[in-house]
């Protein structure tokens, strides 16, 4: 494997291991976040907010029934009808005239007084019936009769009119010595109470039921999630159902097809009624959603980023580590190990396809005297400029490296010997034809040269190669020694 796939290969895994850290680390926070602030929502919803709203809902409730009891109060102490009645209840439009002006005065739905003695059912349309402790639909007078608290507060259907569901206030009258006298009150028709619960329904976006004590639904919000008429009959609710009947207060959460379902009860003595405030976990959870969804698309901004600027960082870190390990400092042409792996290629190469090269080595002339003479800084500055005299002779495909100190090694591809000998010539010309030290005076280089052949290792074109490059540098001692001699 070469230099470049192998740090491919480690910055790919670097940006993975990145990318996936980022990820995980930012999936895991961001679920438990969601998790924690899931079940903090829940538990404020269930044991604070529901509640408060059935607790609402109750206290208007009240309210709203206070002022009836007062006129129920004030009907059943009022001397006009005592004295009407222990007269012997004559002229009935008396009472029924009294009984219409309470209703117009208080605004009440309906009014009305049972005699004891009687047990005229007096409307104020008139006697509308006798009461009868046989028929069911009486009890409630018998039942006021016997109790011992000064009133009830019963719902029941209005039979005087339409049958209509209505809230009764009935207060017993009683004698001076505290003979019950009969019952007389005022009705509240039930939309007073389903008015509230359409205000709580939507002022809180929430469902809301009245339930009696049998689990019969009396009255729902518009859009209410259970249609069945009885809460034990409703999906998820009815696994919960006895509890919920069972206590006068409660919060929960229970599954549903749809989802889980947060639930708080509270009873109401006066309506003998259980209250069920209730909104899906899906319907409360709905900011935390946006809210993951908004942190999870910042979460995405801030990896990419976070990627671009690792990928930014392990490119440039690499390219430099890369120029380190691959170039020469002092020339700035290729090194030793880039000259080892761009041999390998060629071998393989050549055995594939046949492609020839041939490679030359060359070193400067008593390049000893020149860092004597001139300095080391000067010898520097040859050896750069050899280079770049290389690199600019040279064909764009052939390799030029530094060996090692002065010496400098060729790879001249798509070349036979004769071929590398022009390449090697052309190279030499224009090293030794131009001046490089700073009096102006010029150099010259020994080269060596040799063609991979077939069956060719890198040690044994390595070891051709040295031996021509001595040879040659042999051969010019003795082409010195011989002028030297001839002096």
């Amino acid at each position: 494997m070469s230099w470049g796939k192998t740090a491919l290969s480690f910055r790919t895994r670097l940006v993975a291991i990145v990318i996936m850290v980022l990820a995980v680390g930012f999936i895991t926070t961001s679920a438990i976040s969601f998790n924690v602030s899931r079940e903090s929502l829940r538990e404020t919803i269930v044991v604070n907010e529901l509640p408060l709203t059935s607790n609402n809902i109750y206290s208007d409730i009240q309210v709203d029934l206070l002022r009836p009891v007062f006129v129920s109060s004030l009907m059943a102490n009022d001397t006009f009808l005592k004295d009407w009645v222990q007269g012997g209840e004559q002229d009935e439009s008396r009472i029924r005239r009294y009984l219409d002006e309470i209703r117009l005065k208080y605004g009440a739905f309906t009014t009305f007084f049972v005699s004891e003695r009687t047990r005229n059912y007096y409307h104020f349309t008139g006697v509308t019936q006798r009461v009868d402790e046989t028929d069911p639909r009486d009890e409630w007078f018998f039942r006021v009769r016997a109790m011992a608290a000064p009133y009830e507060i019963n719902v029941d259907h209005n039979a005087e009119q339409g049958d209509t569901l209505t809230i009764f206030i009935n207060y017993r009258v009683l004698d001076e010595k505290g003979h019950f006298l009969g019952a007389a009150g005022v009705g509240l028709q039930l939309d007073t109470v389903a008015r509230i619960l359409t205000q709580y329904s939507q002022n809180y976006r929430r469902t809301i039921y009245f339930v009696d004590g049998s689990g019969r639904i009396a009255l729902r919000s518009e859009g209410a999630r259970i249609t069945a008429d009885n809460i034990h009959q409703a999906e998820g609710m009815g696994e919960v159902a006895d509890r919920i009947l069972g206590v006068d207060h409660l919060s929960l959460s229970y599954p549903s097809g749809d989802g889980t379902v947060l639930l708080s009860s509270r009873y109401i003595p006066e309506l003998k009624w259980w209250v069920l405030v209730e909104q899906k976990e899906a319907q409360a959870t709905t900011g935390l959603r946006q809210s993951l969804m908004v942190n999870f698309l910042v979460g995405l901004v801030v990896i990419g980023l976070t990627i671009l600027m690792v990928v930014y960082t392990v490119n440039h870190f690499q390219a430099r580590l890369e120029m380190l390990a691959t170039t020469d400092k002092l020339t700035g042409i290729g090194n030793r190990q880039v000259f080892d792996i761009s041999l390998e290629q060629d071998l393989k190469v050549m055995q594939r396809y046949g492609a020839p090269f041939s490679v030359f080595m060359f070193d400067i002339d008593r390049f000893k005297d020149i860092n004597d003479t001139y300095g080391h800084l000067e010898g520097d500055r040859v050896l750069r400029t050899v280079a770049l005299l290389g690199r600019e002779s040279l064909r764009e495909s052939d390799l030029i490296c530094r060996w090692g100190g002065d010496e400098f090694i060729v790879v001249a591809r798509q070349c036979r010997l004769e071929d590398g000998l022009r390449v090697a010539d052309k190279l030499q010309r224009s090293i030794e034809s131009t001046p490089l030290l700073r009096d102006g005076r010029t150099v010259t280089i020994t080269l060596g040269i040799t063609e991979c052949r077939p069956g060719d290792d890198a040690d044994a074109i390595l070891l051709r190669v040295d031996q021509a490059y001595y040879a040659a540098k042999r051969a010019a001692r003795g082409q010195e020694e011989a002028v030297a001699q001839a002096g």
